[in-house]
């Protein structure tokens, strides 16, 4: 038995606004049969569920197609129309030519397929501050079947209807090059309307559209407000409700509003009813109506950013008189919610910071004060009546530790809450083991990442903010293996092509008018890494298309920069202990990310069939490869010199051929002898080390360098009360050279996609992209006891979970249907390996292919299995 499920329409279940004229339709499968598979599909899509029911399909009918694919199906049917909700179903044959019962139906529904549909005009109020309030009474006529609201409001917006706050987004929408596109969402608000008077109020923020304060102030204009509401009626007729100059705005009581700076709130100023009908507003003003701020609308369809979690804090204290300060526990990305009851004119001061001074008080150095000149800053000012309950709206902190000032008694713990805030990313992936150092590591690169998961992948939550690209490269397949990330990465990447030179070269920084200038060899790398990551990891060679043009230019410019294939320019590997750009030479590492380009450029180059140019890279990969072995190797040592450059030249394939175990073994050394069990790599060569030192035989330096608790290490760090990555290592003179450090910065995270791919040993593979084919190759770590870990990829829930219990390892793998594995045993050969206490060669879906060094290597059908033998000594 076979059943299709999950039904996805470019990547997510039940879309909204999907705005590409032929979307792509996947499923995963669901049996309990080993080598169950899928050997044909039928899609039916149809304008109404009643279709569907009768096995009818006015829209699309694929009929029976041979095939095994499960993913990325484009829609082939009739011409669509914008906001058209589709209904659609599967069914599939399994191995055995038999048909599956049709999948649960499922719907997705257009966007705006045309420009010319956007019958609304763009409208601002006189001013950006106090925040404006806009609204519009409208009539509902009976019988309304559907209501769509479409909203593009920059910087942010929050919408309401007849009173009732539309949506759990928060921060919305993401950001992006605003003079290039915008972002509008679309709201199911059939709910809410009712049949007679209406009413929608928008308040806007600045956001980043109109950030005037920090970095000299990069502002694209005043907040701007586009909103077209569409009603369905049973009868067929459609009306739609548009800005225009017949709306109306006030100010509202958000007083100043600046991501970087805080948010300013007067109760007092609070409109009762200002978002419901009936209100008097005679004294409002009307609306300017502007032009289009952006070249192009895009519907959103990225997960907006959302509260995430609430929890409390976890201490208060008072340093001094009329001075308090809360403890949450945990540094994080988001706010407080403040529950207060004192008298009117009472104005609560929150500041933001994630460390003390020595003495208790707020230290907010390592916000970045000396870059900003703010201090992460909220003002409540309250209105006098019973218990208030307020959070910000168009603000947001990175921060562990709160001041709360202004308060005229003593406060309690209960009086904040801090709301964790981030793009609402689902999990995908995860991790756990015996060793809980191991397991504190990866929680802490969880929040970490979490923090900067801001609608862009930001450096961190509170200085700068930006989409730097060397940090997105490193932390993509740990974010990977983690969350369901394809389409944040998707609209990242449109981010760097939007924010690209009059070169066509991509920029330090995307999007935002901070750009930094023309990326360096290091950064701009992630122009080539992440749509390959979007393919291995999820099969999507649109990505690839899209931005084949840049790609092949990027290459093209390094290979013009470069002398002798060799690359001096660049960052190098940012951060190590001691210094910001790393102790590796700079044209180490420069070169190396040329080769890595070269190499996947020519991958990409064949998957889109461009054998001209898949040659030429294939070329240009070897004699990069060849300069830089000349140039950097040294034979008679056996290393490339520093620990970041010989695990760059093992993970990416420099090391000359047969030398791979004495680099391994120099690089050991270097750890154990020169660094006395510490490491000296910044974030490139952290991203890669302990899987280098772990696949030659070194897991137990692996183990070592992370159980560290004196500089440098994270155990370090952790005893210094770190709950996230720090941008460094604790290291006063850095911080007086380059201005007081970051304590959450995800670059230094990277390396917590080895726990996948390494430790439990879950790895994607290009024989089949999207874990079609699975590679399951653990490295076995002294004194690790067990390690388990999920991913639910796009062809299903992977699982690996390998133990040793006495002499004994075993291990549970879960195959999904419809794909298969190589799987890597740790074993002396294959006649010691048992499944379910069978011997291999009685289990059908299992053959033995041979040995791979320590290893005995099985093709595996789907399914699930319990392999066991002696552990190797």
């Amino acid at each position: 038995m076979i059943t299709a499920m999950d039904l996805r329409c470019e990547y997510v279940a039940r879309p909204m606004g999907i705005d590409i004229p032929q979307p792509r339709l996947s499923w995963t499968l669901w049996s309990d049969e080993r080598g169950q598979r899928q050997t044909a599909y039928r899609i039916l899509v149809a304008s109404t569920p009643e279709l569907l029911e009768q096995d009818r399909a006015d829209l699309w009918d694929t009929g029976k197609v041979g095939s095994d694919r499960t993913c990325h199906v484009a829609y082939g049917g009739k011409p669509l129309r914008s906001l058209q909700r589709c209904y659609w179903k599967v069914r599939v044959w399994d191995k055995n030519g038999q048909p599956s019962g049709w999948s649960e139906v499922s719907w997705w529904e257009m966007g705006m397929l045309s420009p010319n549909q956007w019958q609304a005009k763009w409208i601002r109020a006189s001013a950006s501050e106090p925040a404006p309030l806009f609204r519009k009474e409208f009539t509902v006529q009976s019988g309304l079947q559907r209501a769509r609201a479409l909203i593009c409001g920059l910087g942010y917006y929050e919408l309401y209807l007849n009173g009732e706050r539309i949506g759990e987004q928060v921060l919305d929408p993401a950001q992006t090059d605003y003079e290039k596109r915008a972002f509008y969402v679309v709201h199911d608000v059939t709910a809410p309307l009712r049949e007679g008077t209406n009413c929608i109020g928008v308040m806007l923020g600045n956001g980043w559209f109109h950030q005037a304060v920090v970095w000299g102030g990069m502002s694209y204009g005043e907040p701007v407000l586009l909103m077209q509401l569409v009603l369905e009626y049973a009868d067929g007729h459609t009306e739609t409700v548009c800005t225009d100059e017949s709306w109306k705005t006030t100010p509202g009581p958000v007083i100043r509003n600046n991501v970087y700076a805080g948010e300013e709130y007067d109760a007092r100023c609070e409109i009762p009813g200002w978002s419901a009908p009936g209100l008097d507003d005679s004294r409002w003003q009307p609306v300017h109506v502007v032009p289009a701020p952006t070249q192009n609308l895009q519907s959103q369809l990225m997960p907006p950013i959302k509260r995430t979690r609430v929890f409390p804090p976890v201490a208060l204290t008072s340093p001094q008189p009329g001075v308090w300060i809360y403890d949450m526990g945990q540094n994080f990305a988001g706010w407080v919610r403040l529950k207060v009851s004192a008298p009117a004119g009472t104005t609560i001061t929150l500041r933001f910071a994630e460390e003390l001074h020595p003495d208790g008080t707020l230290n907010p150095d390592s916000t970045g004060v000396f870059a900003t000149t703010v201090v992460q800053t909220d003002r409540y000012t309250c209105k006098g009546v019973g218990m208030e309950v307020w959070e910000p709206r168009f603000t947001y902190h990175g921060f562990r530790y709160v001041e709360m000032t202004g308060y005229p008694g003593t406060p309690t713990l209960d009086m904040l809450e801090a709301v964790a805030v981030h793009t609402a990313v689902p999990y995908a992936g995860t991790f756990e083991c015996s060793d809980e150092m191991f397991n504190r590591i990866h929680r802490t690169a969880i929040w970490t990442e979490i923090s900067n998961l801001h609608s862009i992948p930001t450096d961190c939550p509170h200085r700068e903010r930006c989409g730097w690209l060397g940090d997105a490269h490193v932390s993509a397949e740990m974010t990977i293996y983690n969350f369901e990330m394809a389409t944040f990465w998707t609209k990242y990447l449109d981010d760097i092509e939007t924010s690209l030179t009059e070169k066509g070269l991509p920029t330090f920084v995307a999007p935002g008018k901070r750009k930094i200038g023309e990326a360096s060899p290091d950064w701009g790398t992630a122009v080539v890494q992440i749509p390959w990551y979007l393919y291995l990891y999820y099969g999507d060679t649109r990505v690839l298309e899209r931005h084949y043009a840049t790609m092949k230019r990027w290459v093209e410019h390094l290979l013009g920069i470069s002398e002798g294939y060799i690359v001096s320019a660049g960052l190098g590997d940012w951060c190590a202990p001691g210094s910001v750009p790393g102790n590796t030479p700079i044209p180490i590492t420069s070169t190396a990310v040329f080769y890595l380009d070269a190499t996947l450029m020519q991958k990409i180059a064949t998957v889109l069939g461009k054998t001209e140019d898949a040659t030429r890279f294939g070329a240009l990969a070897r004699n990069i490869r060849q300069a830089f072995i000349e140039r950097f190797y040294d034979a008679q040592s056996r290393t490339f010199g520093s620990q970041a450059a010989d695990a760059l030249a093992l993970a990416w394939g420099l090391a000359p051929e047969g030398h791979e175990q004495t680099i391994a073994d120099s690089l050991a050394r270097d750890v154990m002898e020169k660094h006395g069990g510490h490491h000296s790599t910044g974030i490139m060569g952290s991203r890669h080390l302990y899987w280098a030192l772990s696949e030659y035989g070194h897991g137990d330096v692996a183990m070592t360098m992370l159980h560290q608790l004196d500089y440098p290490s994270i155990g370090y760090l952790f005893s210094l009360g770190a709950t996230t990555l720090w941008e460094c290592w604790s290291e006063p003179e850095i911080d007086q050279q380059e201005g007081p450090r970051s304590a959450n910065h995800p670059m230094q995270g990277g390396f917590d996609a080895w726990f996948f791919y390494g430790v439990a040993g879950i790895l994607p593979s290009e024989q089949g992209v999207g874990f079609k084919h699975i590679v399951f190759k653990p490295q076995l770590l002294p004194g690790l006891r067990w390690a388990r870990a999920s991913y639910r990829s796009m062809h299903g829930l992977i699982t690996s979970y390998w133990r040793g219990e006495g002499e004994w390892l075993l291990w549970d793998i879960t195959v999904p249907p419809n794909t298969t594995a190589t799987v890597y045993f740790p074993a002396a050969d294959a006649a010691a390996v048992t499944e379910s206490g069978q011997p291999l060669e009685s289990v059908p879906e299992i053959q033995v292919v041979g040995r791979s060094g320590d290893y005995v290597v099985l093709e595996v059908a789907s399914g699930r299995y319990r392999l066991e033998a002696q552990l190797p000594e």
